[in-house]
């Protein structure tokens, strides 16, 4: 996977964050659009299969890392798009994200599936969606230089799983740190900290977090990383780690004030999607592209 330079990351970074409220816009912004990924990735798994629920979150954060770079390399202004052109983009980075993830499913059944969104905006016969899907999967690799190799966090966290069975703690303890750093590694892809961050750095900054959060003094980062010889920027671990605090921070704060509802252990254990109401039974395929069902009407 290409990351950006210090100098592109700033640059990039410097307007979003230059004070809570740029910050905290385009976080509100992106929440949005991983609840749009949700659904629509839930038109193609058959999520309710335990053994699909690893994958889902793989073609999640695949979908997003596909989206946050072809925006951002492409300098596109996201609030300058058509709904058409959004929906657009959003199922061709799935399309691409599957592809990647070696699960090679046919065009004309994403067509077939994502039908009902392309007709809330205008009618159109499958034909016309493999073509528009296909022309877009195409603009999106030419963004990223055809590379579209994804560089998981998942693996990191059974050297976890390793490090605190050597130490000594019970499988519940165990299944309630991984449980936590696994939702704050699903939030960090709401800000595009994995263009510059490794995979290492923003798992070992969720580990960070979740050793603050349950005090568990027990845990030292460093023999950690030393267990499999990371070569990590302790600096780096530090500085997404606050990045990382803040998007939950916010994310919390808007559960809490019941602007959004609370998508994390959805996306975890995506075989809920289906007992829950507010994701798909609820105006089922009325996909509103610029408010979300999953952002609630009351959001300011």
């Amino acid at each position: 996977m290409t990351y950006l330079t210090k100098e592109d990351w700033t640059n990039y970074l410097v307007p979003k964050i230059s004070d809570d409220k740029s910050f905290f816009g385009h976080l509100k912004e992106n929440i949005k659009i991983q609840n749009i990924f949700i659904r629509l990735i839930y038109k193609i798994l058959n999520v309710q299969k335990s053994t699909q629920n690893l994958l889902f979150q793989k073609i999640l954060i695949s979908s997003m890392i596909y989206f946050h770079k072809y925006i951002l390399f492409t300098n596109i202004t996201y609030s300058d798009l058509s709904s058409l052109d959004r929906l657009i983009i959003y199922c061709s980075c799935i399309f691409l994200a599957f592809k990647g993830a070696n699960k090679l499913i046919h065009i004309n059944f994403f067509a077939e599936k994502f039908q009902p969104f392309f007709n809330k905006i205008k009618k159109y016969e499958i034909e016309e969606i493999k073509d528009l899907i296909i022309k877009k999967e195409f603009d999106i690799l030419l963004s990223i230089e055809f590379n579209v190799d994804i560089d998981w966090p998942y693996n990191i966290l059974n050297t976890l799983k390793i490090y605190l069975k050597k130490i000594g703690k019970g499988n519940e303890s165990i299944a309630r740190i991984i449980n936590y750093v696994n939702l704050n590694i699903n939030d960090s892809i709401l800000f595009p900290l994995c263009l510059y961050y490794t995979p290492n750095e923003i798992v070992f900054s969720c580990i960070l977090l979740a050793k603050k959060r349950y005090k568990l003094d027990f845990i030292n980062i460093n023999d950690l990383i030393k267990l499999n010889n990371y070569e990590i920027d302790n600096d780096n671990i530090n500085e997404c780690n606050l990045y990382i605090s803040k998007i939950i921070k916010y994310k919390d704060n808007l559960i809490e004030n019941n602007n959004i509802n609370d998508n994390r252990n959805i996306i975890n254990n995506s075989s809920k999607i289906s007992e829950n109401n507010n994701y798909l039974d609820n105006n089922k395929d009325n996909l509103n592209l610029k408010n979300i069902s999953l952002i609630k009407t009351n959001s300011n």
